[in-house]
């Protein structure tokens, strides 16, 4: 049940925040959906999905999730 949480977390946060968007645009629209992040510069990481969003240049590159 949590790979299925984890999915559907991770197919939200994949909408909310497209390929090549900005680290302005993915902040407005996690803090809107109300989903928990950490801020770390070029990485933001969103432990409800278990995801790490990283940016290079202010746009985001790739999205990876971690299993703890």
């Amino acid at each position: 049940m949590m790979y299925q949480t984890t999915y559907l977390a991770l197919k939200q946060l994949k909408q909310l925040c497209p390929l090549h968007s900005s680290i302005a645009s993915c902040l407005n629209q996690l803090r809107q959906a109300k989903i928990q992040f950490l801020n770390l510069g070029n990485i933001i990481i969103c432990p409800q999905s278990r995801s790490i969003l990283i940016f290079k240049q202010r746009k985001l590159m790739e999205i990876e999730t971690f299993f703890a």
